[in-house]
């Protein structure tokens, strides 16, 4: 080869964080187009720039990996908060999910709740995911405020914890009506804190 002659710069080749962070985003996108079956591990593979024997070492299948990409979304939305009270940690929560309105995250929404009205296997793999991992995380917010003695420690965790939550969602897929931190606080105040400490 002359010392003239270009060389062809190899590929860098990406950490396994890096195929993760990837597939998850595409197996996101292909849901938003065409539900989860558009979501094959040769689709994602193809719409990200790699082998289908590179995703089949993470996840088993396809569903594996929506589940993943789906926990792993909702997990960076919205963090655990811990900050003292038990208003502040609702409020923390109503406010990330509220921020994540306005992120292109929110195109998922709508989509998922028509998923799930028709695909048996899609909801139940989301509810066992996301849905209970968000019900765990707001069973911990409710046990710490009954440890410091803001409610009483049979309070109905999982239907109180679901009205400020609910309310939001409502407002975002039915009404359109807009969610801003003043409604939150009315939320937390006439609704959700006087069901919690009666």
């Amino acid at each position: 080869m002359s010392r003239h002659e270009p060389t062809t710069a190899r590929p860098t080749r990406r950490s396994g964080a890096e195929v993760e962070a990837a597939a998850h985003g595409a197996a996101l996108e292909l849901l938003i187009e065409g539900g989860p079956a558009a979501v094959t591990m040769e689709s994602v593979a193809e719409r990200i720039g790699t082998s289908k024997p590179v995703l089949y070492r993470r996840w088993p299948d396809s569903a594996a990996l929506v589940r993943s990409a789906l926990l792993t979304s909702a997990q960076s939305l919205i963090a655990a908060p811990d900050t003292g009270t038990l208003r502040g940690d609702i409020r923390a929560v109503l406010t990330q999910w509220a921020a994540s309105f306005h992120t292109p995250a929110a195109r998922l929404y709508p989509v998922l709740i028509g998923v799930m009205a028709h695909d048996a296997e899609f909801a139940r793999d989301f509810r066992g995911g996301v849905i209970a991992w968000r019900r765990d995380a707001m069973r911990e917010i409710y046990r710490r405020a009954a440890a410091r003695g803001e409610v009483d420690p049979e309070v109905e965790v999982d239907i109180v914890s679901e009205l400020g939550q609910a309310v939001l969602w409502h407002r975002l897929l039915v009404t359109g009506d807009p969610v801003d931190e003043a409604f939150i606080d009315r939320v937390l105040d006439e609704v959700v804190m006087p069901l919690s400490t009666r």
